[in-house]
């Protein structure tokens, strides 16, 4: 599969879930969602400390596959300044939303392998684009963009869930060993095990915490600190 039809078949993957979702469900979806967020973003405050210290002013992040914003938001609320966050976009309707939310950061629409960017970035983000992703010659060409535009000691957080769903055809797991073949040249990982599956989470609500921490095996998904 050549990449223009990967890019088109991503494309149609997303509005397909975004279709899914009936609107009984909404609720307890957004519910659990603001917990796993909230679980990640502490992981994720961690580990800039740990590997980029405390002072982002003079840091710079991308994330790919930005959607309306809400991570480099967050980040921003850290210490990221505006003008050293930027943030790739492959649809268009979420791009419009990216500029408009990030109006003082550089938005760049279409496809990540057309970014030009080399060894500029402190921080490069994604969060669940590989496993939108189903062309593995696809994945390899983002993770080597990816730590292309990496600087020398920068790091890579990736986010992503790591098994599959036999009623979503649209997604594929990204394993420990996934991205260890995608990032053979990185000089270390360090995985996190974060998010209780979604089934469990949209119905224990405010128990989100206790149950996450007493039962660890369901967590399904991992943040990888990929270093280069």
């Amino acid at each position: 599969m050549n990449t223009k039809e990967e890019l088109a078949h991503i494309k149609e993957r997303y509005v397909r879930r975004a279709a899914s979702l009936h609107p009984s469900l909404k609720i307890r979806h957004f519910l659990a969602s603001l917990y796993a967020v909230k679980e990640r973003e502490i992981k994720y405050a961690y580990i800039l400390r740990e590997n980029v210290g405390q002072d982002y002013s003079a840091k710079k992040i991308i994330e790919i596959g930005a959607g309306f914003g809400n991570n480099l938001l967050w980040f921003q609320s850290l210490g990221f300044r505006w003008e050293n966050i930027y943030a790739n976009e492959l649809l268009e309707e979420r791009y419009q939303t990216l500029c408009e939310r990030l109006p003082n950061s550089t938005c760049i629409s279409g496809d990540a392998l057309d970014l030009k960017f080399y060894e500029v970035f402190d921080i490069v983000f994604q969060s669940t684009v590989f496993t939108s992703i189903l062309d593995q010659d696809f994945r390899k060409q983002l993770a080597n963009k990816m730590f292309d535009m990496l600087k020398p000691g920068g790091v890579i957080i990736s986010y992503d869930f790591t098994y599959n769903n036999p009623q979503n055809k649209d997604v594929l797991k990204l394993t420990k060993s996934d991205i260890k073949n995608l990032f053979p040249l990185c000089r270390n990982i360090q995985f996190k095990r974060v998010t209780l599956a979604p089934p469990v989470s949209r119905r224990i609500g405010r128990f989100y915490d206790i149950v996450n921490f007493l039962f660890p095996f369901l967590r399904t998904h991992l943040i990888a600190v990929i270093k280069k």
